[in-house]
Formats: structure tokens, sequence, C-alpha cells
């Protein structure tokens, strides 16, 4: 037998599969970071993609209102290390430490404990600037711009649009409904009310195959024109490698300069998968806190194995299957059309979890789940429509006896991080 490993939380988790059986071993490449990360981040500010400086669009800098928007602690966003610069950067243009407010991108995710905001932002900036959390579902922190040429609401966070200059971090890895991470991402849902990001959720759910390391499709182009609408200023985007180090830092306009980055981006996360596994055991790294983050690694997963066959989900789940969500475990096994369908009727309250559940839902159409969590038990792993096992070992065991011991085994290391090009096999929402 042959001895693999994935990433598991801060950890790894070890299995075993037969000693020939391994087609391929799928990870993001091994890039060296930039040498001097922080000079990196200052000359991206310094040399904005696509957009005015940051100087111009400071300009007269008495008086002006300055808005960071930032990832949450669910993102691996190096977001002290770029914000601690920025806010020097602004400080050097003439903003008092007061005229700046931190937003923290939560989309629908739970709020940020003070802890937490220390944590995110770093001491030094915690102590000079106000940081507060994105509530999505207060009307009253939220500011009704109208729809889309798409149809879709432009609601979105109230201190961020009265803002006279705002400036978006974030980082930018593969992502099945928008393609790619990062851009305006940090804005739909990052800081949307819930029916913008119902809507944009809902209308990507069943087609998400289509756009997984694709970065144009009509999910983003919605997202950025509720970006530009919104006014957003400007993005300072970092691309990491496999350690969390920055490898690359683009700046600028929401759109020129995320394309830059996803050119940069690609040469990491993104491989080219000639032949489909029988078996894929993927880990979900960096999406540990629950099914709601873990279904990007499945995602990548359900594209790399031939239709039909068997993928080992390696989930941590921490917080369980979906602590903000409970609407993602109600629905069980629902078929994706018939969710989607109660979703259009206004049958479901929570949207945004349900439009999880019908992605999730077209994964297991495309392929048997064999669920490995330390969060989520048998009788929810069930419930939801997959095969428990108690651990990889087991679920290899299963997964064999299912396909055979001749089966061929690929492994997904950092699902959740990860764009495979596919070149055998059509995928659709079906």
């Amino acid at each position: 037998m042959k001895t693999m490993k994935i990433p598991w939380c801060s950890g790894e988790r070890e299995f075993q599969i037969p000693e020939d059986s391994l087609i391929w071993l799928a990870a993001p490449k091994a890039y060296p970071p930039a040498l001097d990360p922080d000079k990196e981040i200052l000359e991206a500010i310094h040399n904005p993609i696509g957009g005015p400086a940051l100087k111009e669009l400071v300009g007269t800098p008495k008086g002006k209102k300055i808005t960071v928007v930032a990832d949450d602690n669910t993102r691996v966003t190096p977001v002290e290390k770029v914000l601690i610069i920025l806010v020097k950067e602004l400080n050097r243009l003439g903003i008092e430490y007061g005229q700046i407010t931190v937003i923290l991108a939560l989309g629908s995710h739970r709020f940020m404990t003070e802890e937490e905001i220390r944590q995110r932002i770093g001491d030094w900036c915690y102590e000079r600037i106000k940081t507060i959390n994105h509530a999505y579902d207060d009307v009253s922190q939220l500011v009704d711009l109208g729809l889309t040429s798409q149809g879709t609401p432009i609601i979105v966070n109230k201190t961020y649009y009265e803002s006279d200059v705002s400036i978006c971090i974030g980082n930018i890895i593969p992502q099945f409904i928008a393609g790619w991470s990062g851009g305006a991402k940090i804005i739909q849902p990052g800081i949307s009310g819930a029916d913008t990001t119902a809507r944009v959720h809902l209308n990507g759910s069943l087609s998400w195959p289509q756009r997984l390391g694709n970065a144009e499709n009509s999910i983003r182009y919605d997202m950025e024109e509720m970006a530009l609408e919104s006014g957003i200023g400007f993005i300072i985007n970092t691309v990491l490698n496999l350690e969390e180090k920055i490898v690359k830092v683009v700046a600028g306009h929401v759109v020129a300069a995320h394309r830059k980055g996803v050119e940069y981006a690609k040469q990491i996360y993104q491989m080219r998968i000639g032949e489909q596994a029988d078996i894929v055991v993927a880990g979900t790294y960096p999406g540990n806190k629950d099914l709601w983050q873990a279904d990007k690694g499945l995602a990548a997963a359900v594209l790399m194995v031939k239709p039909g066959k068997t993928v080992i989900w390696g989930a941590p789940c921490v917080e369980g299957v979906s602590p903000e969500h409970p609407v993602l475990l109600e629905l069980k096994d629902l078929p994706p059309k018939t969710v989607y369908g109660m979703c259009e009727r206004d049958e479901i309250d929570d949207v945004v979890g349900a439009t999880a559940h019908i992605m999730i839902g077209v994964m297991r159409n495309m392929a048997n789940i064999i669920l490995v969590s330390d969060g989520v038990s048998r009788e929810e792993c069930e419930a939801l429509g997959f095969t428990y096992a108690k651990d990889l070992d087991a679920a290899v065991a299963i997964a064999l006896l299912r396909e055979g011991p001749d089966s061929k085994i690929g492994v997904l290391t950092h699902g959740a991080d990860f764009a495979p090009v596919v070149e055998t096999k059509e995928v659709s929402g079906k």
C-alpha cells in the first residue's frame, strides 16, 4: 500500500491506497514567495493597473471618508500585512487614522468577535482604526442602488457607499460561482445585502461547472457592474503560494487589475487533467470551517472524477454543516432543480443557504460522494445524500469495493484552491 496525505486544518491526515493505483497528485504548484513582500505590496499600490493612482483618488485629504473593505477570517488573505502598508501610505498622503473605517466583508458569515478582529487586522491597525462587521441582513446599514443590466438588485453596505474613497483588499484563488475570487467579489457577496447575494448565487447555482477557473462569465460581469455602480475606487489583490506567502500583488481598477492577477494565479492554481480518475480523494483546505466552505473542494473534485464514479470528500467542518445557514441541512437531499424552483416561488426564506444546497446537489448528481468529517455526523451526512465514512482509510475501502480493486485513484490536496482544466468530460448542471 502507498501512504498519502492531505491537509487537515493546521495539520495533515494520512491514508493508504493500493501501490500502483495513483494516476495523479493534484495540488497548487510550488512557487517561491516574493523576496520582499512589503515592497511587492507597496510597488503594486504605486503602480496601479488600469486606473488612477491612490494619490489622485484621495485628492485633497481633509475631511475625506476612506473605507477599506477587507476579507474576513474565513479567507487566507494576508489582510494585516496589506492593511498596515496601505494605512501608512494613506497617512503619508494626508489621511488621518480617524478618517479610515475598515469594513470586514463577511458576506453572510457570522460577525467576527473583537478578538478575531484584532487578530485579523493586527494590533497596530486595531488600536488606530475603526473596524466594523458587515451586516448583510440589516437594512439600516444598507443602500439600494437599483438593478444591474442583468436585473440583479444592487444593495450594498451604506458606510462603503457613502465614503469618498473605497479601497478593497482581497485574494485571488479559483472560485466556482464567479470563476475566481478577488476583484469585485469583495463587494458581492462581501458587503452586499441578502437579496443581492441570493439572486447572484441563484443565477449561478445550476450552471457553476461552466465557470470554475473562468473569469469571463456572466456572474462575474454582474458582480463587476455592482462594484462599479456602487463606486469602488481601488483594489489590492494578493496571489499566494501553497504556504500562503505572497507571490504577487496587483492593484488598481477592479476589472483590469483583477484580470492581471488571475494570469498570475493560473500559474499556481490551475492544472490540466488529461485522465479522470475512478476515485478522487479530495482535501478541502483551506475550506475547513463548515460544509458551506468545504463545497469549494468538492466542486473541483467532481470535475476530476469520471461521471458517476466516487469522490472521497475530506472536509474537517469544525463548525458543522453551516451554523449561519441551517437550511442547508433542513433541505436534506432534495434534488437541485426542486430546490431551485422552491427559491423562485419564494418558498424558502434563506435563499443564500439554499443556493449552496443546489450547487452541492449538482455535485451529488455528478459523482458518488463519501464524506469524511470531524464536524458532520453520520446522520447529517446520510440526510444530505452522502455515504458516511469514519476516516479516510475507511472511505478508500468503501470506494474500492464500489469501483473495483483496480480503480485509478487521483488525490487532490488543496481542493478549495484549485481549478482543474479537464479535457475529457463535458459537465452540466443537470
